[in-house]
């Protein structure tokens, strides 16, 4: 038991927080989703029912009107694949992108507290941009000195101050790198909401073209009542 109760216990690693690179990806995710229903309903539209419609038309006019309806309807689905496409591409997030107007929500968010996305730093980007050249000069300053000084107090001294500059650096390199990852997040979020209200729209021109093409393909004989065979007359 005593040995036991001794042994060191095995550290148990912390759980992971998801953080804004998770937002991307599970947005890109939902993106590629909605490109492969895109794609789905331009098969449908290509697939074998358009062409045994066909067959029932009749002249030059229905012909016209179906090609157009199977027109405006690719061009849908063409429009949402290409607008949604557009949330998948690569994107550069800097510090200035804050001032982007798409990035409102964002710049509101981050001033209801400001030390939890700049820390004792400054309350913008440009502060941690002068902060990582600050310390970053003074550690590279601090190391020169060290490797010259011979007095070994001064040497301890030195090592410290040098250490806690590196600290500071790293600290506020963190802060940058976290916070580019919240601008990359909004602006994929952004691009996202646009391509939804696009899809929107192209679901509405695919609707349009799917009734432009059924109603040239529509057989107006089926609708017609059937006539009732006359009666044999009764010879007298």
């Amino acid at each position: 038991m005593g040995e036991d109760a001794e042994r060191p216990q095995a550290s148990v690693p912390a759980p992971r927080v998801p953080g804004p690179a998770d937002a991307v990806a599970d947005m890109r995710t939902t993106a590629r989703w909605t490109i492969a229903a895109a794609a789905g309903v331009g098969a449908l539209l290509l697939g074998g029912a358009p062409l045994t419609a066909i067959g029932k038309i009749s002249g030059a006019g229905e012909a016209v009107l179906a090609f157009a309806g199977l027109v405006v309807a690719l061009g849908g689905v063409g429009w949402a694949i290409w607008q949604t496409g557009e949330a998948l591409m690569p994107r550069i997030a800097t510090l200035d992108d804050l001032d982007d107007p798409a990035l409102a929500d964002l710049r509101a968010t981050i001033a209801r507290d400001p030390s939890a996305f700049y820390g004792p730093f400054g309350t913008s980007g440009a502060d941690l941009r002068k902060a990582v050249a600050f310390h970053g000069t003074v550690a590279a300053n601090l190391a020169v000195t060290a490797a010259a000084e011979t007095d070994p107090v001064r040497v301890r001294l030195l090592d410290q101050a040098l250490a806690d500059a590196r600290a500071n650096t790293e600290a506020v390199r963190r802060l940058q790198d976290r916070l580019l990852e919240f601008v990359l997040a909004w602006k994929v979020r952004a691009a996202v909401r646009r391509a939804r209200l696009h899809t929107l729209a192209a679901a509405a021109v695919i609707a349009l073209g799917a009734v432009l093409f059924l109603g040239a393909t529509h057989d107006a004989d089926a609708d017609r009542p059937a006539h009732p065979a006359p009666s044999p007359s009764v010879a007298r």
